[in-house]
């Protein structure tokens, strides 16, 4: 009977996760929708209506983060259209953007590490989840946009601790000059052009794997552009061997695992992890698993 019981809880806190990420869902398209509706009547105003009173001007290079909040959702938006962070309100430590839930993949390979690192904190999204999820790990996030880091208390970051540092550096000489390492390291760094070619060199991913302790995971959130991502791969690939990949936010982004001492395949023993993280982790993570190793040939790495 008690076991009849813990599945039966179990089930449930499937279906009302469900339910819960589905709201998410919803809310969060709303949102990037009204972002989007916003970006084409500024262009529209811009090109057409020079009268335009829409509170930045592209014409004048406008670069700085800008804070938008709609409902429950606060956002850190390099321009009108170049989403960086959505936070809710309500609840500041929650991941509402696809892509940061695939980046928590990690957990499927190392449940517990010791040191996490970011590369690109943004609206802190990652490294506040990780701070409240995995109360046993510390965590460096490095920005290098001071107007970036000058928003950071409107996004319910974390208190500097020790295990918790916020680190303003540009990511590429971070990993190249710190002579600490790291279990996990999390790249996330772009600017109004993409991501920088410092933190997509062959140097800089090999400066990430001498960075890795053993067993360490490099995790990468590519943007998803046909014919710009390839190269970036390639890259990976040499410096690592293969790797694992999984699409997020409709195919835009792509995200890559690397490891730097192991490789795996897709086992029961990993689908059982995820059921027993899911447990604990307000995250997709047996989704995770099938698009992680679905989206690898037979399974592999």
């Amino acid at each position: 009977m008690a076991d009849s019981h813990a599945v039966g809880c179990a089930d449930a806190r499937g279906m009302a996760d469900a339910v819960i990420e589905e709201a998410g869902n919803n809310e969060i398209e709303k949102f990037l929708d009204h972002i989007d509706q916003i970006d084409r009547e500024y262009r529209w105003g811009v090109r057409f209506e020079k009268a335009s009173t829409q509170p930045c001007d592209e014409d004048a290079g406008f670069v700085a983060p800008l804070v938008f909040e709609l409902g429950d959702i606060r956002s850190l938006l390099a321009n009108w259209a170049y989403v960086q962070s959505a936070m809710s309100i309500s609840d500041p430590n929650r991941l509402m953007l696809e892509y940061t839930q695939a980046m928590m993949g990690f957990l499927l390979f190392n449940p517990t590490p010791k040191t996490i690192e970011i590369i690109g904190l943004g609206g802190g999204s990652l490294a506040k989840y990780c701070h409240k999820f995995l109360p046993e790990s510390t965590i460096r996030g490095v920005e290098v946009d001071w107007d970036v880091l000058a928003v950071a208390d409107q996004f319910c970051m974390p208190s500097a601790s020790k295990r918790f540092e916020i680190i303003w550096a540009d990511g590429a000489d971070f990993v190249t000059r710190d002579t600490r390492s790291t279990d996990i390291l999390l790249i996330d760094g772009f600017d109004s052009g993409g991501q920088p070619p410092g933190l997509c060199s062959m140097d800089f991913y090999r400066a990430c794997r001498s960075r890795l302790n053993p067993d360490g995971i490099l995790v990468v959130n590519l943007c998803n552009y046909p014919g710009r991502h390839g190269p970036m791969l390639a890259r990976l690939r040499e410096c690592f061997g293969d790797i694992l990949t999984a699409p997020a936010e409709g195919d835009m982004n792509i995200i890559v695992f690397a490891f730097k001492n192991r490789g795996f395949k897709l086992s029961q023993s990993i689908r059982e992890l995820a059921k027993t993280l899911q447990l604990k982790h307000p995250l997709p993570m047996t989704s995770l698993v099938e698009k992680i190793f679905g989206n690898s040939p037979d399974g592999r790495l």
